[in-house]
Parts: C-alpha cells; sequence; structure tokens
C-alpha cells in the first residue's frame, strides 16, 4: 500500500512541475512582450526619452489644474494620450514639451503628485480613434459657450471637431493706448478709424474677419498679434482701447474648464470626451492588446 502511495505521488508531481514550468515560462514571456511594446515618448528641446505612461502625468500636470475633478484630469489623460500617439506616429518622432504641442511640466506640486498618477494610470493604454486611427485630441483652456470647429479654425472639416455646446464662462478683457495697439499692429490707426471697425462673425460667434482703416485681418491672426485670450471679443473704444474676449484658446476640442464643470455634474471622462470629441470610439492601443 505505502509503495502505491508513493508511485500515485510520483505520477501527480510529474504533471504538476510540467505545469508550473510552462506557468512561470508564460508569465515570464508576457512580462517580456509587455515590456518590449512600451512606447516611449522623445521630448523635442533635451532629447530625452520618457515612458508613455510617466510622460502623461507631467503633461497632465502641465496641461490641467491639478485641483479639478478627477474625472475631468482623466479626460485630459486619455486625450493627451491620444495626442501624443498622434503626433509622435506612435512613438517613433519627437515630440515638444511647449504649447506648440502638449505642454510637458517636470516639476510638479508634491501634494498632487497621486492624484494626476491615478489620472494616468486609470486610464492606461485608452485613446480615442477614429476609423481605428488615434485622432488630431486638440483641446483648449475654455470656450464661449461653444467650442469652434475645425472648419472654422483652419478650413478643414474634420468629423469629430466639430461645434458642441460647452457649460464654462470665461471673460477678459485688455486695455491698450493707441500707441500700443498700432505697435502690434504695426499700423498708423487712429481712435476715429477704431470706431468705425467692421467685424463679420462666424456660426460660433467667433470673430471671422476684423476691418479697420482699409486693412482687415481674420480673426485668428488679430487675435495672435494682440495676444488676445480668443477670437470671440469686442472693442470698445475711449481714450484707451478696450478688448473683451469670451472663451480662452483656439477653441476646437475639448475644452478643459468645461470638462470640469461636466465633471461635477457627475460626468465620466468617457461621457465627457464622448461630447466634446463626436463620432470617435475609445480603443485600447495595439500593444497592450499582444
Amino acid at each position: 500500500m505505502k509503495k502505491y502511495i508513493i508511485f500515485v505521488a510520483l505520477i501527480i508531481l510529474l504533471f504538476i512541475i510540467p505545469l508550473q514550468y510552462k506557468k512561470n515560462q508564460t508569465q515570464t514571456q508576457t512580462s517580456q512582450e509587455e515590456e518590449d511594446c512600451e512606447v516611449f515618448i522623445t521630448l523635442t528641446e533635451s532629447n530625452e526619452q520618457i515612458a508613455l505612461e510617466q510622460y502623461l502625468i507631467g503633461v497632465v500636470a502641465g496641461e490641467m489644474p491639478a485641483s479639478f475633478h478627477p474625472e475631468a484630469l482623466k479626460a485630459q489623460a486619455i486625450a493627451a494620450r491620444t495626442y501624443a500617439m498622434h503626433q509622435t506616429s506612435f512613438g517613433t518622432t519627437p515630440i515638444k514639451q511647449t504649447t506648440a504641442h502638449q505642454v510637458f511640466k517636470e516639476e510638479r506640486d508634491p501634494k498632487y503628485e497621486e492624484k494626476l498618477k491615478e489620472a494616468v494610470t486609470a486610464t492606461k493604454n485608452q485613446i480615442l480613434t477614429y476609423n481605428d486611427e488615434p485622432i488630431t485630441a486638440m483641446f483648449h483652456a475654455a470656450s464661449n459657450g461653444q467650442t469652434e470647429s475645425a472648419q472654422n479654425y483652419s478650413g478643414s472639416t474634420v468629423a469629430y471637431l466639430t461645434t458642441v455646446s460647452t457649460p464654462e464662462e470665461y471673460t477678459d478683457t485688455q486695455t491698450f493706448t493707441l500707441t500700443q495697439l498700432n505697435d502690434k499692429l504695426q499700423t498708423t490707426l487712429t481712435l476715429a478709424q477704431l470706431q468705425q471697425a467692421e467685424i463679420t462673425r462666424n456660426n460660433t460667434k467667433r470673430v471671422e474677419t476684423i476691418t479697420i482703416g482699409g486693412k482687415t485681418w481674420n480673426g485668428r491672426k488679430f487675435r495672435e498679434l494682440l495676444n488676445l485670450k480668443s477670437t470671440d471679443f469686442t472693442i470698445t473704444v475711449n481714450t484707451d482701447i478696450t478688448i473683451a474676449t469670451k472663451g480662452y484658446g483656439h477653441g476646437v476640442g475639448m475644452s478643459q474648464y468645461g470638462a470640469n464643470e461636466l465633471a461635477q455634474t457627475g460626468k465620466t471622462a468617457e461621457q465627457i470626451l464622448a461630447h466634446y470629441y463626436p463620432n470617435t470610439q475609445m480603443a485600447t492601443l495595439a500593444c497592450a492588446e499582444q
């Protein structure tokens, strides 16, 4: 009987050891595959390479106030990851760490570090796609009640960069002397000519063209020359010139302040992104599917 028990035990061990070895081998292989498919982002300014998820912590910190609602931060993390994948062709080309692409903040407030990491970790590998490709996930600080369309902004129709409503209100005013204004515009305008300014607006109430003293600018160029917060502006002329703006940024894609307000009403990151980027789908990075 004792010999029989020993024999059975040996048979069982012969099956268990190979199975355990195969399991360990599979785990090692999976771990190696995950390591091999990890995307690294190269910063143009320093030529430094940073793992995608670590890079995103710095981008969320640089692009959105860390005090915002966690769901807004998650939405920003997904938008930023998508933008990075589109801009760098999945990590094969460098990306600028400025507003020219995405702001990357290396030095961050320690009290928000865990909150930022959570937003990135909770959305790991999630991106937005259109026709199975990462979208151009444009975003901006705040709008004027409705986002701008790609058609109005650049003349190109993009199915997911259309005009949608947004709840935030952001206003600003800037005052210029006549000399300051002429220096910035490189003109010799008079107060009387400024009072007669002719403005045309598009369907989102932003300035399409402005004509003063026979010279015409499009809204984007005028905003750029005067460093205005947005292209939705009005001009008041007295002794000085006061320009009031609504919104902050180009207005295309996700409004960050709008995302925060939607999050405060109970919207999830996925719902926020579906609102600001209609016709898109949530997807997982290809390397994470292997």
